[in-house]
């Protein structure tokens, strides 16, 4: 094969980390419009969450070619030998990194601070503006957490990614959900509120999701 088009796989398989920082950068911006607390299912945080994983597992995924049968011929090492081809990889990669995550995202999250004390001025929840500059502030650690999530060299990658991304949810954001609910609840029934009971049951319906998960595999 040309030198030339193995330098372009490499480009296009370098730059599968920066399009992953693309799509967790719009994926924060996705969770606001969708409420903050809640995202739609088939809506703007989860494709571009799907899409963030998919970025970041596509070369190990390719390897379902070769297992079908289907020769797949990856480029030998990471070094781009064209010149022009590696000073735009060079260019994109430092353009996302200390422009768009190290600026932008920051700058966004700081807008979305501004918005969740105008939402507090004006009698709604700050939380959903805050948990989404929360979400934009950890980009780089969504990043890290996902690239582990999607082994090197092992086809079902993406499957692997999307599965460890549901039991950290399970296990890490549903107890401090939970908790936030609880404190919620506290909250309300302190100034005589109503709806202090519904944040109970939540927090109750956080704490065992893994067992109703496992409870509806084994009805089926």
């Amino acid at each position: 094969m040309p030198t030339l088009l193995y330098d372009v796989m490499r480009v296009l398989l370098l730059l599968t980390g920066p399009a992953a920082f693309i799509c967790l950068l719009n994926a924060g911006i996705a969770l606001r419009k969708e409420g903050g607390t809640v995202f739609w299912i088939g809506g703007g945080f989860s494709k571009w969450m799907l899409w963030a994983v998919i970025f970041l597992g596509l070369e190990p995924t390719l390897t379902w070619f070769q297992f079908l049968g289907i020769p797949v011929f990856f480029p030998p090492g990471f070094a781009i030998g064209t010149p022009w081809l590696a000073n735009i990889q060079q260019g994109i990669s430092t353009f996302v990194n200390s422009f768009v995550v190290a600026r932008i995202a920051p700058v966004a999250a700081a807008y979305f601070v501004v918005r969740a004390v105008l939402d507090a001025a004006s009698g709604a929840g700050p939380l959903p503006s805050l948990l989404s500059a929360m979400f934009l502030l950890a980009i780089s650690s969504t990043h890290a957490l996902i690239d582990a999530w999607t082994p090197v060299g092992n086809r079902f990658s993406i499957a692997l990614g999307l599965e460890t991304m549901w039991t950290y949810l399970a296990s890490r954001i549903m107890p401090i959900a939970a908790g936030l609910a609880i404190c919620g609840a506290i909250v309300q029934f302190a100034f005589n509120r109503p709806g202090y009971l519904r944040l109970i049951a939540c927090a109750a319906g956080f704490l065992t999701v893994s067992a109703l998960w496992i409870l509806i595999n084994r009805m089926m």
